[in-house]
């Protein structure tokens, strides 16, 4: 199963997976070599984080794997409230009420699969405390069919990723070669500046992303929008903080040698909005 992603080592796989909607020992999930998804990476996924047994912000979630899965000519998931009853079922099954999972749907010769795994979360409280170390990575501008969406071809942010921390730091983050500011290998950017928040556009290419969309609401447009953000008005923000649905709002403490506040006001109320609404 090694097209279904970069699985970090702090994050422990649950021993039990759904294939095609069968609970299943995960020794026992078996992936064909000539599906479509593992030769060519045909295939979307979605990580979700999961609270008392339920995933939050589901149909966020269910609405994103559809438009992905018809970008990529792939059969929709199942209806939300049956995607989230299996997703239930795996974690009463592995006992993990607190929990990631991942969904995947794939190309699978001629018909379209589906695997649902679950994981420990990944991000502990040291790390929100201490704040996460970007570090940039030059990155050309996106306008591919892909572009937008969390498909099985997802080796450059991994590479990006992995490269971070092998410099010791927590994340990428992906800058263009004129300047502007994109987006995290595995999150959303956000900036705070004299009370007001800013996410760099959809339309700059990056992911919608449902944690972003989430902090967007939670702060209302009229202290928080998208707008086009160079790494110099980056830098130049009182606060940096960064999202995905796991980790929900993390604050940034330093983009390679510049630093931020860890624990900035800001930052501190929009995650504690985040985790209180986040259903």
């Amino acid at each position: 199963m090694c097209f279904v992603g970069y699985n970090p080592p702090s994050m422990s796989l649950a021993p039990q997976v759904i294939l095609d909607g069968q609970l299943l020992p995960a020794a026992q999930a078996k992936v064909s070599a000539l599906s479509d998804g593992f030769q060519y990476g045909q295939g979307a996924f979605e990580t979700i984080r999961c609270r008392d047994g339920r995933p939050q912000l589901f149909a966020a979630h269910h609405a994103r794997l559809s438009s992905a899965c018809a970008a990529l000519g792939i059969e929709p998931p199942p209806p939300a409230d049956e995607l989230a009853t299996r997703i239930m079922r795996l974690l009463a099954s592995v006992r993990l009420p607190s929990a990631a999972v991942k969904i995947v749907r794939y190309r699978e010769l001629t018909r379209t699969a589906e695997l649902i795994t679950a994981r420990t979360l990944p991000y502990t409280a040291p790390d929100f405390l201490r704040g996460f170390r970007l570090m940039t990575f030059r990155q050309g501008e996106r306008d591919g069919r892909l572009t937008g969406h969390k498909t099985l071809n997802y080796l450059e942010n991994i590479f990006a990723r992995q490269a971070a921390k092998a410099a010791g730091a927590d994340e990428a983050l992906f800058v263009t070669p004129a300047g502007q500011v994109l987006e995290g290998a595995v999150s959303s950017l956000f900036i705070v500046k004299d009370g007001h928040a800013y996410t760099p556009p959809l339309s700059a290419g990056v992911l919608p992303g449902v944690a972003r969309a989430h902090v967007l609401k939670i702060i209302g447009p009229g202290r928080a929008r998208e707008k086009s953000l160079t790494l110099d008005e980056v830098r130049a923000a009182d606060e940096c903080f960064i999202t995905n649905s796991l980790m929900q709002v993390m604050p940034v403490c330093s983009i390679d040698d510049h630093k931020f506040p860890a624990h900035a006001p800001e930052t501190t109320a929009v995650r504690q909005r985040f985790v209180s609404t986040a259903e």
